[in-house]
């Protein structure tokens, strides 16, 4: 799912800043940028957006006064150079607050913050978040991943297998291979039960798999070693699935 975003600021350089971040990240769509209140109002009668960032202090109407005509169902950042007006803006239901300039990092945090406002509810359950009743991941069609300065979203089925070195992961997909900032432990914890750790350097999405033999997993045109530690879990796994 993607999200259009609008950027209301009457600073040229504030507006070129935020279209910059925006570009990084393939689940925001810039929709559209508007320099004064007035403009903005115009195009929201006529358009629909889920993210607003904007600037508090502009002429004729400021960014507060405006955000009373904004949609409850928008989540709503606001971005100003001032820090006193932090209390007044959470007080107009702001989603986040970012003070200028805008750091990437800054900035998605609030974009998180927007989408975990955006996303619909989770049904209500008795298992812990983020799993399911058996104990397991949830199953996944998608997922976010974020790539030096860039976040990613990725199709879990285009994951070929994963393979670690110290800090670092790389994904290897059907189109190519992406490396990520993140240790395998930490990974193997998120990945939804598809996702099998076969060695302490590797991570297998099973359904790419296309045979195994001699304790070796075979995935594409790479023989992928099954080490001692993981073997058990990973064939009682198998086993399950077996006809």
């Amino acid at each position: 799912m993607n999200f259009r975003c609008l950027i209301i600021d009457d600073e040229p350089n504030a507006v070129a800043l935020l279209e910059s971040h925006l570009e990084h990240v393939d689940f925001l769509d810039h929709v559209m940028s508007c320099y004064d209140a007035f403009e903005a109002i115009n195009y929201l009668r006529k358009e629909t957006v889920d993210i607003i960032f904007m600037d508090i202090e502009m002429p004729e109407m400021s960014g507060m006064e405006l955000a009373t005509l904004i949609p409850k169902n928008v989540a709503l950042i606001f971005t100003t150079a001032y820090s006193e007006y932090a209390v007044e803006s959470y007080q107009k239901r702001a989603t986040d607050y970012l003070l200028k300039p805008i750091t990437f990092s800054r900035f998605m945090d609030a974009v998180m913050k927007a989408c975990d406002r955006l996303s619909p509810a989770a049904p209500a359950t008795n298992a812990v978040p983020g799993t399911t009743t058996a104990g397991k991941p949830k199953s996944a069609s998608q997922l976010f991943i974020k790539s030096g300065k860039e976040i990613i979203r990725m199709e879990c089925e285009s994951i070929l297998y994963l393979e670690g070195d110290k800090e670092y992961v790389d994904f290897h997909t059907d189109k190519g291979i992406i490396l990520v900032n993140k240790r395998m432990k930490n990974l193997a914890e998120m990945m939804d039960e598809n996702f099998q750790r076969i060695h302490h350097s590797y991570i297998v999405n099973v359904d790419h798999i296309l045979k195994i033999e001699d304790n070796q997993v075979w995935i594409a045109n790479r023989k992928l070693p099954i080490s001692d530690t993981y073997r058990k879990a990973f064939m009682s796994f198998i086993n399950r699935k077996l006809y």
